[in-house]
């Protein structure tokens, strides 16, 4: 390799994204487009540290803008001689668009087919006779640049999409041999330390959601098939059911014996064997090769149950149970994931349909809709206050304003306001400062502008977190200098952008925090109580419905609960308001462990065989579920401790019952495992009122 050749990912794409947004822009001046700086700008916002990523970003900007654009022109005619028509389809073309940006898996098209459209009918009171141009050049111009982009992401230092997932998959192998391993140490030491197994468990779901975000785009990438996608999305599918497994069994109550006890039946020989079959999968899996493998940890489990059936007396303990009814699902997935390398994978039907976002939204969609009429209305003030002023600049400002009033809360709202402005100061005033240093012949145009663009796109790719302020600078920079026939001669485009940008934030703020105001915390309340809905939802679903269970996908609202209480942890809070957001996140916390449970109960246990079991040791267990079902549906707290104990006699009942001895060890199992579960939610349902309680609730006890 090339001594100067770009190593890290970031420094390869930032540099092709500046060769890309070079290249577009002397291609629009060679073609004398009108608007050249539309040309560039297309490469910065589609740039991705990922090919597949990018190509899927493209395809999507260029259709929609082309639908756009041809929606727009046709409007033209509809609402020429009606300001109120006009008005009311910028608000309806704005607030249909955002809400499928968040509806659609094709959400960015809408966007930007919305954003085209606006942009042609807005013409209307600029200079009606240019719409159709606009009509024309505009989707010319973008052609040019994700065009451009497209030859320029698979000719200079490619990143594809599938080498980075496959190591994202790979370091995913790397954490959980590492999550097992401490877990192994915590037994050995006789204390189960939920805090730091479950941080880093939530590291690893991290991980998970940012590989199966990007597993989205693979198909787009050249050198892939759907095979191969599905391989991969089975292998993210499995780590997020463990991942839940694993977050359920860690925050089980226990009591010292119980410790002691897996250390007398040799826990660590399946410690062991688990993190030596994950490692020999994890070389299978980086090779690319079928090779024949010999699970050990199968055996392994094999020696330690029969370790703790002589221990028969001193095992009646429903958190033993679980325990190894975790450890059978384990090796499944192990099975599954060793399968998935061979030419003949082991087939997994779930024993439930899953309800997608979509599919939640359909059901409750008022939320999405409130959202999208805000959106439309901060575009229809930042379009009067444009109309008012008769600022050049205004559409800028209608531009700001959609990108702004489409973040879902307070805080986003926020931190897009203050990189938005960073942005456009940091690349407009470095084009300014430029302009007044230099001649700015075309030679200097090409070096500022690759120079300029290479040090945005690193800062915008190594940072994520501040990545809107390297696009914002970006765009800013490009906007400046590739003026219409060469390099600039007018100082007017930073300026109108930057007081553009001041409108757009005006007219979000006031819609926001004046008209409609969306309080942060009013809305993580909000997520909370739906959460806990659905939740209820799937318990019932769970416990009751014994064919074609529907079970929501709460992984997105999961996500954005969690997205809050992280914004709000990192801001300076007064004393009431800290101690709310500690509310907040316990009773969040609580409902992750209810969601980790009845994902236990759908995926670990054989409902049908407990029941079964249960009725041949003279339980009938139907009335509990139903009981439990009624208790989350009606917020009845209170009933839920009575419960607990009942569920409690019905293990002593089973102990002491004459053929507990007599039934098979993994039927036992099971049941006292579903049990266990049973009273988990009561737990959750409960929150804090049990845990100064003694014995196996809330803290483990030592003796």
């Amino acid at each position: 390799m090339f001594p100067y050749w770009p190593r890290t990912v970031e420094n390869r794409a930032a540099l092709r994204t500046a060769i890309a947004a070079l290249s577009a822009v002397l291609v629009a001046f060679t073609f004398h487009l009108p608007s050249p700086y539309w040309s560039g700008m297309s490469v910065v916002i589609i740039s991705n540290l990922y090919t597949g990523s990018i190509i899927d970003k493209a395809l999507m900007r260029i259709i929609g803008t082309i639908i756009g654009a041809a929606l727009g022109f046709y409007l033209v005619g509809i609402v020429a001689n009606s300001f109120l028509l006009y008005l009311l389809s910028c608000f309806l073309i704005i607030a249909v668009s955002v809400y499928f940006y968040y509806y659609s898996r094709y959400g960015y098209a809408y966007l930007l087919g919305a954003l085209c459209a606006f942009i042609i009918i807005s013409q209307i009171t600029i200079n009606p006779q240019n719409a159709f141009n606009v009509a024309i050049w505009r989707p010319i111009e973008i052609a040019v640049g994700v065009v451009v982009f497209a030859l320029c992401v698979y000719v200079f230092f490619p990143n594809h999409l599938k080498d980075n997932i496959t190591s994202q998959v790979s370091d995913l192998f790397n954490s959980y041999i590492q999550e097992f391993k401490k877990l192994a140490v915590c037994i050995a030491n006789n204390e189960i330390k939920v805090a730091e197994l479950s941080d880093n468990n939530l590291k690893i779901k991290k991980k998970l959601r940012k590989a199966t975000e990007l597993i989205v785009s693979l198909n787009v990438e050249l050198g892939t098939n759907q095979a191969q996608t599905d391989r991969l999305r089975a292998f993210l599918d499995t780590f997020f059911t463990l991942a839940r497994q694993i977050q359920y069994v860690i925050a089980l109550p226990y009591i010292a014996a119980d410790l002691q006890l897996l250390q007398a039946a040799s826990i660590d020989k399946l410690f062991l064997a688990i993190t030596d079959d994950l490692q020999q999968i994890h070389r299978a899996f980086i090779t690319a090769q079928t090779i024949e493998l010999s699970l050990k940890s199968k055996l392994a489990l094999t020696e330690f149950e029969e370790q703790i059936k002589k221990e028969a007396i001193l095992a009646r303990s429903d958190f033993i149970y679980a325990f190894i009814v975790f450890f059978n699902q384990v090796i499944q997935h192990l099975s599954f994931l060793h399968s998935l390398l061979g030419q003949t994978p082991i087939a997994q039907e779930k024993p439930y349909v899953l309800l997608t976002r979509k599919d939640r939204i359909k059901t409750d969609d008022k939320e999405l809709i409130k959202h999208a009429i805000k959106a439309g209305l901060s575009v229809l003030l930042a379009l009067g206050f444009w109309l008012v002023s008769n600022w050049p600049g205004g559409i800028n400002g209608i531009i700001s304003s959609l990108v702004i009033s489409m973040r879902l809360n307070l805080l986003e709202m926020k931190n897009v306001i203050i990189h938005r402005l960073l942005g456009c100061s940091l690349g407009g005033g470095l084009a300014l400062v430029s302009l007044a240093v230099v001649e700015m012949n075309l030679y200097d145009f090409i070096v500022l502008l690759f120079f300029a663009v290479w040090g945005f796109s690193y800062f915008m790719f190594k940072f994520p977190k501040y990545a809107y302020i390297g696009l914002q600078a970006n765009i800013a920079l490009i906007i400046t200098l590739a003026q219409e026939g060469g390099p600039p001669t007018l100082l007017d485009p930073p300026l109108q952008r930057l007081a553009g940008v001041v409108i757009g934030i005006a007219a979000s703020f006031i819609v926001a925090n004046i008209l409609w105001r969306s309080d942060v915390w009013t809305l993580l309340q909000r997520y909370l109580e739906k959460i806990y809905n659905y939740l209820t939802f799937n318990l019932r679903q769970a416990l009751l419905i014994t064919e074609k269970k529907t079970i929501y996908d709460l992984a997105s609202i999961f996500w954005l609960a969690r997205g809050l209480i992280e914004g709000l942890s990192d801001l300076d809070l007064k004393k009431k308001k800290l101690t709310k957001l500690t509310a907040f996140r316990q009773r969040f916390e609580s409902l992750v462990m209810t969601q980790a449970t009845i994902s236990y109960i759908l995926t670990s246990i054989d409902k049908d065989k407990a029941l079964s079991i249960a009725n041949q040791l003279e339980l009938d267990l139907l009335p509990y579920e139903q009981e439990l079902v009624f208790l989350y549906e009606n917020n009845a707290y209170v009933q839920a401790l009575p419960l607990y104990e009942q569920l409690n006699q019905c293990i002593e009942k089973i102990q002491s019952h004459p053929l507990y001895l007599t039934i098979e060890f993994s039927d036992l199992r099971n049941l006292l495992a579903y049990l266990n579960a049973l009273k988990q939610l009561c737990l959750r349902i409960i929150n804090n009122q049990i845990d100064s309680s003694k014995d196996r609730i809330g803290n483990p006890l030592t003796t």
